[in-house]
């Protein structure tokens, strides 16, 4: 989308700038900067994120699929009302072999994922299961396929993050973790992106999580939120850098092996 694309749809959602920036996890003063045409030349990451609260929305009826050819990521924006919600019982009626995440009623289906993202996964998930086997923690890690149901059954969000760690024994459920995790590692691709950085983002932060991290493989760079500081911290790591966590004080990983 051009600025201009933005503005007019801006306008006709009805979105203020402070709006447009809860939703899309970016800075009020970046959104006024790059709306306001003060930044030349915004960041790609920022577009995107801005991008994927602006777009149209692509929805399907409820209860249907589309065509297998036709199954991957729809450019659903956080937010967007629409004619056909689906709910939480429709997306556990999908067939096993199909991976999809519900948010605020919109379907985003997912695509397999590529080699780099599920060595990036068993890394860290070997780790910190082995932390918290020695010593001897109340914490539990579980990878995707799990589902988190950030508000209950009868919420419109059923996600499914590549990594969670849930310490509350009480949020664990057969289907998976009631409520939200303490920590949540996304592996992002190029079409999970925007979803990742911003409505993920949002709805992690307002849900609860103590720490998000966003793998981003081609760049090489995990970039590590900290909701539960305050003032929330923010920090950016390279794969040759050891990665702290919160959660765990004396843990910390580095993936720069993985790409060798």
């Amino acid at each position: 989308m051009t600025i201009r694309e933005m503005q007019e749809r801006k306008r006709e959602l009805g979105y203020s700038n402070l709006t447009l920036s809860q939703k899309s996890g970016v800075p009020l003063s970046t959104v006024q900067k790059v709306l306001g045409g003060k930044t030349r030349s915004p960041r790609r990451a920022t577009i995107q994120a801005l991008e994927a609260v602006l777009a149209k929305p692509v929805s399907y009826p409820q209860g249907t699929l589309p065509a297998a050819s036709m199954l991957k990521e729809p450019a659903v924006p956080y937010g967007e009302a629409t004619k056909n919600l689906c709910t939480i019982q429709d997306i556990e009626a999908l067939p096993e072999n199909v991976r999809a995440e519900l948010i605020d009623g919109q379907i985003y289906y997912m695509a397999p994922p590529v080699r780099i993202h599920q060595a990036i996964i068993t890394e860290v998930l070997f780790a910190v299961y082995s932390y918290i086997k020695s010593h001897n923690g109340g914490c539990k890690i579980y990878p995707a396929p799990f589902g988190v149901y950030l508000n209950g059954e009868e919420g419109r969000d059923l996600l499914e993050p590549d990594l969670v760690v849930i310490c509350n024994p009480d949020r664990l459920h057969d289907k998976g973790c009631m409520g939200a995790p303490d920590w949540v590692m996304e592996v992002i691709s190029p079409s999970t992106r925007s979803r990742d950085y911003a409505i993920k983002l949002f709805k992690y932060r307002t849900a609860g999580v103590r720490e998000y991290w966003i793998v981003n493989p081609d760049k090489e760079l995990i970039t590590v939120y900290r909701f539960d500081q305050k003032p929330e911290v923010v920090d950016v790591y390279h794969f040759n850098e050891d990665v702290p966590f919160s959660i765990f004080p004396d843990l910390s990983v580095r993936l720069s092996e993985l790409l060798q």
